[in-house]
């Protein structure tokens, strides 16, 4: 409904009190919502370039929350004005939650005032007609904000009608060329099996993708084959993308912990001041069980709350047992290709009492099969059959079971990572340096000082489970 006002401006120009108009009367259309702009505090301006939004069609006043209208008034008249423009000159043809779009055109603006930039009206966006036609054939959705373009998640029933996807089945797809959208990257990566939803990361400043997306596939099968075909991929003419298993991390590595607290003490500890806290991965001295080694991993639900448990212990607010502790992302676990798996013949095997000798492995393990060497460092050790049969009776058979008075674990050994050493390398050239890598039984080990505590990153064999071996 629109209602219409006329405005009659009126001074006195005698002394005797005749009203003379000033300008004849003009009839101004505005949505039933005006006044509520006007009511919420919006300058008289501000409320007229929004109230022409709502009358147009381009957004109801029902899609803005009280949010937006109270970040919109944080700005000046004209920096309100220039926002509603840009909101206004924008494709809202696939934008679900206008009013967190319209936020993310605020944040922008203010991005673009620090930087002294400007909305380039040569950008160029994608082309909506192919866009349309790829939702069209497919029956998927697509939902755009500021900072990513999000297709699917979920799909349409037709296509996938179970539960959501599990770990393994996201993949990282890197190197995309800035102006290519997802009319050029469903297509390529449909091939592989039903995609769940594709995320392709946008950057407000430019209206281009910044170059990465993550893509959600229906099953573990259809990633895998994705990062086949794809990678490497001659999306356009020398362009080639860089394709890989995506893994969320959600494992904290957390050192300066009292070394007699125990699983149990610590669980509780961090159970206080973070939340979806799941396991406690705790590490033992191989002379002492008694104590721990002076850190830990902390597993979370999921990425979003190992990030907040991150940012919460990082902020030098939040003490345990009266102490800052350190705080880093652990490695997060990657499973290798099951086709190399299926090979490996080496066995992990860790909480080793400290009286078992190597000869006592070789004499325990010789009995599944014929073994290549034995190798002992610590409480764990590394077992190398010369054939995987053996390898596969001896972790059935041996799993669990009680040697020199400790439960063993036995797990098949990863085999050694690139992107993994990739990691490493970029870590070593992020800290402080004390010494050169050292190339050691097949890991490089490289220390740091951190916090002013010279400590090493890359040798914690220890830490298995965490990634941090290979």
């Amino acid at each position: 409904r629109l209602a219409t006002r006329d405005y009659m401006a009126t001074e006195h120009i005698n002394g005797n009190g005749t009203d003379e108009p000033v300008e004849s009367s003009a009839a101004v259309t505005h949505s039933e919502h005006f006044q509520t702009l006007l009511d919420a505090g919006l300058p008289r301006k501000v409320a007229v370039k929004l109230d022409e939004i709502y009358i147009a069609g381009l957004v109801s006043h029902s899609d803005l929350d009280d949010r937006a209208i109270e970040a919109l008034k944080e700005f000046n008249e004209e920096g309100a004005l220039q926002v509603l423009l840009q909101f206004k000159d924008s494709d809202l043809s696939h934008v679900q939650n206008k009013s967190a779009f319209l936020c993310g055109v605020m944040k922008t603006y203010r991005q673009r005032e620090k930087q002294g930039t400007k909305v380039s009206d040569s950008t160029k966006g994608p082309d909506e007609a192919k866009i349309k036609a790829l939702l069209e054939r497919t029956g998927y959705t697509l939902d755009v904000t500021t900072g990513q373009r999000k297709y699917g998640g979920p799909p349409p029933g037709s296509t996938h009608a179970g539960v959501q996807p599990t770990v393994g089945t996201e993949i990282f797809v890197g190197k995309i060329p800035r102006d290519l959208f997802e009319d050029e990257l469903v297509p390529l990566f449909e091939k592989a099996g039903p995609i769940w939803d594709l995320r392709l990361m946008m950057d407000p400043l430019s209206g281009l993708n910044r170059g990465y997306a993550f893509i959600t596939f229906c099953t573990k099968e259809a990633a895998l084959q994705a990062v086949k075909l794809c990678n490497n991929n001659e999306i356009r003419p020398g362009k080639h993308l860089g394709v890989c298993i995506s893994v969320a991390n959600n494992r904290l590595f957390v050192g300066s912990i009292p070394k007699s607290k125990t699983k149990e003490q610590i669980v509780e500890e961090f159970a206080k001041v973070t939340e979806g806290l799941n396991d406690v991965i705790l590490y033992h001295q191989p002379d002492d069980k008694k104590k721990n080694r002076g850190f830990c991993f902390l597993e979370y639900e999921d990425h979003k709350t190992a990030a907040q448990a991150r940012r919460r212990l990082m902020s030098g607010k939040v003490k345990v047992w009266g102490n800052v502790v350190t705080v880093e992302w652990a490695d997060p676990i990657e499973d290798p290709d099951p086709e190399v798996m299926a090979k490996v013949k080496v066995l992990f095997v860790r909480n080793l009492a400290s009286t078992v000798t190597e000869e006592l492995l070789e004499e325990t393990f010789c009995q599944f099969g014929k073994l290549e060497r034995v190798k002992k460092l610590k409480d764990y050790a590394f077992i190398h059959f010369e054939e995987r049969d053996g390898a596969v009776k001896a972790l059935a058979e041996m799993h669990g079971k009680d040697l020199e008075g400790e439960q063993i674990e036995i797990v098949f050994a990863k085999p050694p990572d690139q992107k993994r050493k990739e990691r490493k390398a970029q870590r070593q050239a992020a800290k402080t340096q004390i010494g050169g890598p050292i190339y050691r039984q097949g890991r490089y080990l490289a220390f740091f000082k951190y916090r002013h505590r010279p400590i090493c990153f890359f040798c914690l064999a220890d830490a298995f489970e965490s990634g941090l071996l290979f």
